[in-house]
């Protein structure tokens, strides 16, 4: 089990006592045209009307399914909800060894709902390589992309990391090709690096948490990004690597125009920069923005009250109901906002005592 705490992670009071254990669905394997075989995890609606789109929930590089507990939990049995996992993640096989491009996790994608949702309508939500796969898919497949209600692209980029320094200037964009070249160089040699990763779980779970988070969160939330990354092989890290650098959806965005888009960014994102989601929302006219402050990459985990109410608010507009978009909004988590209310209060009690003197 996995206690968490409201007051850390912004969750209704009601949550406090909830433990953050895994959640499990209806599985299914898919298995694709080169041999790998994906899991996907399918959560039934129980109350949902009819004509309800089936929400797919697209995870991110080196996580899971697991990655949207929380959203999961609190959309599970109202919506019908479609997880996959990337190849080479989670539960998935890896399939062929070498680089790996979004075009084909999209591809990987298409053929998913094939399986699991091949008619009705759809709503398409990614974080990070999640939400690079779900704009490629919508240039991949224009069929999918006419039944797609509406889209949410979560701490995600279009295109331009290359030029990016992740948190370290001056050495970040050398630190990646030096990366590349070292995961492709021993990428035979995996079983070593692996067994090295083991013995550097405590490391490694400080190093997830620094480029991860940017404001406190629980142990057990660290726990399970730190697992879910560690779950994810350096073959797996070693193919996908280089698309990051090579990766434009710049024609993608303007295919996503006439249906409700939310993009979510983290002000403090040391993986995909919050400036990148201003840009995918400039692309997209009528697009959401909604910049989440003291956030880092894993914004759905370190603050899932904010994620989960406006992906609610998306699907209420996708239902043609009165979630209008709020236009430009930035976000203070419910324990910054709880901090800031307090501080007005001290000071109106201060401008008080002033004026009593």
């Amino acid at each position: 089990p996995y206690p968490c705490t409201s007051t850390t992670l912004g969750a209704p009071a009601a949550a406090a006592r909830e433990e953050l254990h895994p959640l499990a669905g209806q599985p299914v394997e898919v298995t694709v045209d080169d041999g790998a075989r994906l899991h996907v995890e399918v959560d039934p609606a129980d109350t949902a009307p009819a004509g309800a789109p089936s929400v797919v929930l697209v995870h991110g590089y080196g996580l899971s399914a697991d990655a949207w507990h929380f959203q999961r939990l609190a959309l599970r049995g109202r919506y019908r909800l479609v997880l996959p996992e990337h190849r080479g993640h989670g539960r998935s096989t890896r399939g062929p060894a070498g680089p790996v491009a979004v075009a084909r996790l999209a591809d990987d994608l298409g053929l998913v709902l094939d399986a699991v949702a091949p008619t009705g309508p759809l709503v398409l939500v990614g974080h990070s390589l999640g939400g690079m796969t779900i704009m490629e898919l919508a240039v991949r497949r224009p069929d999918l992309l006419e039944r797609t209600r509406a889209v949410a692209l979560v701490a995600t980029s279009s295109g331009g990391l290359a030029a990016f320094d992740h948190g370290l200037p001056l050495l970040g964009r050398h630190l990646v090709r030096w990366a590349e070249q070292a995961l492709q160089r021993t990428a035979e040699r995996a079983d070593v690096l692996e067994r090295g990763r083991r013995l550097g779980a405590e490391v490694e779970q400080r190093l997830v948490a620094h480029w991860s988070f940017a404001s406190p969160v629980s142990p057990e939330v660290e726990r399970l990004a730190a697992r879910m990354m560690a779950g994810t092989s350096v073959g797996t890290i070693a193919d996908l690597l280089p698309a990051f650098g090579t990766l434009d959806e710049s024609e993608a965005l303007t295919a996503l125009a006439g249906r409700p888009v939310l993009v979510v960014a983290a002000e403090r994102d040391l993986m995909t920069p919050a400036a990148h989601g201003r840009t995918i929302a400039d692309a997209v006219p009528g697009a959401e923005h909604v910049l989440v402050r003291q956030s880092g990459h894993l914004v759905m985990l370190e603050h899932p009250a904010v994620v989960t109410s406006r992906l609610e608010r998306l699907l209420a507009r996708a239902a043609g109901g009165d979630g209008a978009p709020a236009g430009d909004e930035v976000v203070l988590p419910l324990s910054e906002r709880s901090r800031a209310a307090r501080a007005a209060a001290a000071t109106r009690a201060a401008r008080a005592r002033g004026g009593r003197r």
